[in-house]
């Protein structure tokens, strides 16, 4: 029976291609080179339709439209591949940490990849940036607090 689609195993880059078009985007699954995780990324030139497969994928409607951006040297090469072969300008995916999930959204331009993350705590995504100042602000509470001698 077809199915619409192919799947292969390519051992040079240790992908596993199964793509599937949907509204507005694809979605493949592939092998990250190096780490072996096994993840379904959302491709598309379009931020509107990202934000579709976030929502199609976690049920909560993330607004991208502010969306920090940070250059990322270190973007798997098989996530390029990915993204190459589909001429796609962002690609998205989603993985458990632990008991946190994390939503990652890659984008091209030009020879340049950017990376922006959000971390699901208590029911709500949190941009990392927004994580990381709450966090850096709690530590130094903590210690301002560990100084007075209060530390309840």
């Amino acid at each position: 029976m077809d199915m619409g689609f192919s799947m292969t195993y390519d051992m040079a880059d240790k992908s596993l291609i199964a793509p599937i078009e949907r509204k507005g985007y694809v979605e493949e699954i592939i092998i990250l080179a190096g780490t072996e995780h096994l993840l379904k990324y959302s491709l598309s030139n379009s931020l509107d339709d990202i934000k579709i497969a976030i929502y199609e994928r976690t049920g909560y409607n993330i607004d991208l439209k502010n969306a920090s951006w940070k250059l990322n040297p270190a973007l798997s090469i098989s996530v390029m591949a990915l993204m190459n072969k589909h001429r796609a300008v962002y690609s998205m995916t989603t993985w458990n940490s632990g008991k946190k999930r994390q939503l990652i959204i890659n984008m091209r331009v030009g020879d340049n990849w950017f990376i922006s993350g959000f971390e699901e705590i208590n029911n709500s995504f949190y941009t990392w940036e927004y994580l990381s100042t709450a966090r850096k602000i709690i530590n130094t509470l903590k210690t301002i607090l560990s100084e007075d001698g209060d530390t309840d």
